[in-house]
């Protein structure tokens, strides 16, 4: 059997009482990292000094887990068309980024909302076709500013929750730089009926090169949830084959923290069965 990294299995953090809960919880259950979302107030960087985020890092440094972070990207617009809207926005991830940082994070995953449209009586409006490319330069200038400040430190990872044309139009653009990165949620891959979406599906396999974090969770039939790894119609194997050889980290985006730890047994099978094993030695 072939081995791939504990290390490289984490859980997303979101009901844990504070970061030390959620390291050692981490460390006690045989996930390689956690994954703070900077969504929670708790999380919010300036509830942290210098000195409590130098203390987190060396505990999580001595329970052998890393920490990575997803942006505080599900209220915030990086596309925002009103300038001073998108500096305060930008400058809210700029300070996430600097968060990030202190702790060593190597994944910083955001979300790009699509653009807004309006619809004509019972048919597809124009709105957004008509105005595309102030859309686009707007999204792209953001993108690009935040790639730049990340300095090459931080893998900055676009998800694909809710891709829209516009987005991997201008991540067909920008991912050849080097300096932008994608995370695969394969659940929001898929329609609430558990079929692909083709097209995102497409770009994903076109770019998997550029994928550094994939998020692992159930779904049930007809509808987007966060369940025990197994429930629903998605074909995870299909996609742990593509990505396990490769230097992904996956991200089990289950609540609560031991509705997580249930998963990982049952990627661990799931691996098995693929003829791999997660091994703590590595």
């Amino acid at each position: 059997m072939r081995e791939v990294s504990w290390k490289r299995f984490g859980y997303h953090v979101v009901y844990d009482v504070d970061i030390y809960a959620a390291i050692d919880f981490a460390s006690r259950h045989g996930f390689g990292y956690i994954v703070p979302d900077l969504v929670i107030p708790r999380f919010f960087p300036e509830r942290f000094s210098k000195h409590e985020r130098r203390r987190i890092r060396e505990f999580a440094e001595s329970k052998n887990v890393s920490i990575s972070f997803h942006g505080p990207s599900n209220y915030l617009n990086i596309g925002s068309l009103y300038p001073e809207v998108r500096k305060a926005v930008l400058e809210r991830m700029k300070l996430s980024l600097d968060f990030a940082r202190d702790f060593g994070a190597e994944r910083f995953t955001i979300h790009i909302d699509p653009a807004f449209d309006f619809v004509f009586a019972g048919r597809k409006g124009t709105y957004l076709h008509d105005h595309w490319t102030i859309y686009k330069d707007v999204l792209k200038q953001s993108l690009l500013e935040l790639a730049e400040y990340s300095r090459g430190d931080i893998f900055v990872c676009v998800e694909n929750d809710r891709f829209s044309r516009m987005a991997m139009e201008v991540l067909e653009e920008l991912l050849p730089t080097g300096k932008l990165f994608l995370t695969w949620d394969i659940p929001k891959n898929h329609a609430v009926t558990g079929e692909p979406l083709v097209e995102v599906e497409n770009f994903l396999m076109h770019h998997l090169e550029k994928v550094k974090e994939c998020h692992l969770h159930g779904q049930k039939p007809g509808k987007h949830s966060h369940d025990i790894v197994g429930v629903g119609k998605i074909d995870f194997c299909h996609y742990l084959k593509m990505l396990v050889p490769r230097d992904v980290y996956f991200t089990l985006e289950i609540r609560p923290r031991e509705n997580a730890l249930k998963s990982l047994k049952i990627l661990k099978d799931m691996l098995g069965n693929l003829s791999w094993i997660i091994s703590a030695s590595t």
